[in-house]
């Protein structure tokens, strides 16, 4: 592989690239929405709750992807971007196809912890090949593109997931005379989760470009990346970050800041497991929080160029909370749509799948294409437009969100379905677009996994779980599944509220922030 391949800018091998990793995304996202379609199967098989299936859906694989997201971000910024691109998708890969192997709560955990820790290597090393590969005009365009693999690989995985379950099971309707005795949702997992072997070897023939060359800026190379990459998930894990602490000698502040929040997270853990009795949701949460304050802690320590660039940058912490609170509500949708719908409208799982997986894919693809897009133009005549951007979306999901839930009928379901499909996705392109703007071009990989970070930890790690809690609480009072999750989801929305109050001051930080990003590093001690 040549390490000093200087592509052409937007060139035609430049879209051959973005091509394949949005393959790439979409076996991301297919793998990972599948479990949604078979939630009630899933339940009924193995005896748990809707709480828990948002652990299952959210918890489990956030936390660990939010935690090898930091060295993995680490390794994509210092090597070769494609091989670990192609590691993460070969290992998901098979944690998928072993998710139909699982005989119970416990075994399916574990297998979405090994989906987490696979699909934490793909986005903050795409992204940074992208910023290599296409040049700044078209970047929010690109990025929403890639994007939406988020939206056609969760779709298709609601399509295929019902669709092989249902007829699995018409089948084969006793599963103990099934071959191997595997049920309609156990085959579903296996079916989608082997073909992702082979994009993993076509990843391979993506070369590696030189980094930072769109900007014409020298990277400086990484002797030890992996030693480097070691040393960031060490001081994230709670006992080795604190030996970490003390072998680099660092401030006393920092050691006392470290206990500090520590101790706090352990009353956050001690309070909400009191309060719910799930233990092993809060812990989890608990470890996810914790990775994320070390990971800033840490560079902080070891990097403070970084740190100041990326950690103390009003408008990116702003929209590191905002659209994070967006993808609480998008990830719990996400997560029990599906079952609201089978439960409304009584249809079977095929037909789920099938209408809502295929407007999903086709109304989410072509809504963050149209918020890549506009947000681009938008961006010539005003520095933060692709912030106002996000705001339309913030302003419109709420509101076709609760219109869809009141639908009387299938047709005015799929109606305000389709139409939040569409604009519920303008943002997600633009955030990182944005995110890797105010970054330097050997902080980009940072930049996009503090957004995903963020994002698993109070989006995907809460969001599905909170709504499948509430709604469980409604369901002891006597509601049905149905009714409950709807009462659910409208309660949360209060987060839109929030997400759009923090983006009205992120829209007036940005362009200063944007403009003097070099003279605020140089500033720093950073050559540049």
């Amino acid at each position: 592989m040549n390490s000093e391949y200087k592509p052409k800018l937007d060139g035609g091998y430049s879209y051959y690239v973005l091509s394949l990793l949005l393959i790439v995304y979409i076996f991301n996202f297919l793998d990972r929405q599948i479990i949604a379609i078979l939630a009630p199967e899933i339940q009924k098989d193995l005896g748990i709750s809707l709480g828990d299936l948002g652990f299952l859906y959210g918890t489990a694989f956030a936390i660990f992807y939010a935690i090898m997201g930091v060295p993995l971000a680490k390794l994509a910024d210092s090597w070769n971007r494609t091989k670990l691109i192609s590691i993460g998708v070969g290992l998901w890969s098979l944690m998928t196809a072993a998710s139909g192997l699982a005989k119970g709560f416990v075994g399916l955990a574990v297998c979405r912890i090994g989906v987490g820790v696979g699909e934490s290597s793909a986005s903050p090393a795409a992204y940074s090949l992208l910023a290599d590969y296409f040049s700044d005009k078209i970047k929010t365009t690109v990025y929403s593109i890639y994007a939406s693999g988020i939206y056609i690989g969760g779709g298709i995985g609601i399509f295929l997931g019902g669709w092989i379950s249902d007829t699995w099971n018409s089948s084969y309707p006793i599963s103990e005379l099934a071959p191997f005795g595997f049920a309609g949702w156990q085959i579903a997992f296996i079916s989608v989760g082997l073909p992702g072997l082979i994009v993993a070897l076509l990843v391979l023939t993506i070369k590696e470009p030189i980094r930072g060359h769109t900007e014409d800026v020298e990277i400086k190379k990484v002797d030890k990346p992996f030693k480097e990459a070691g040393k960031m998930l060490a001081g994230i894990i709670p006992i080795a970050s604190m030996i970490n602490l003390h072998k680099e000698d660092s401030d006393r502040k920092e050691i006392f800041f470290q206990l500090g929040f520590k101790a706090g997270i352990f009353l956050l853990i001690l309070l909400m497991g009191l309060l719910t009795s799930d233990w092993l949701q809060w812990s989890a949460f608990g470890l996810g929080l914790y990775a994320l304050l070390s990971w800033i802690q840490t560079v902080k320590i070891k990097d403070p160029v970084s740190y100041e660039i990326v950690f103390r940058s009003k408008t990116m912490n702003l929209i590191m909370i905002a659209f994070p609170l967006f993808s609480f509500m998008g990830y719990a949708v996400s997560a029990f749509l599906p079952t609201f719908f089978m439960e409304t409208f009584e249809v079977s799982a095929t037909i789920a799948g099938r209408n809502l997986g295929l407007q999903s894919a086709i109304f989410g693809f072509l809504g963050l294409l149209f918020g890549g897009v506009f947000s681009d133009y938008l961006r010539k005549f005003y520095a933060n437009g692709r912030l106002i951007v996000g705001m339309i979306s913030i302003v419109l999901s709420p509101l076709f969100l609760i219109l869809a839930l009141h639908a009387e009928t299938l047709f005015l379901f799929y109606v305000h379905h389709i139409i939040w499909s569409f604009v519920s996705t303008f943002w997600v392109g633009l955030c990182v677009a944005t995110a890797t703007d105010l970054a330097l071009p050997r902080m980009r990989g940072m930049a996009s996994a503090y957004f995903i970070l963020m994002a698993s930890v109070v989006g995907l790690a809460l969001g599905p779980y909170t709504v499948g809690k509430v709604a469980d609480i409604f369901i002891s009072y006597g509601n049905g599944t149905a009714d409950a999750l709807s009462f659910s989801m409208q309660t949360l929305s209060i987060v839109f509220l929030v997400s759009l109050t923090l983006l009205f001051f992120a829209v007036k930080y940005l362009p200063t922030e944007e403009k003097t990003k070099y003279e605020r590093a140089r500033e720093l001690g950073e050559v540049c």
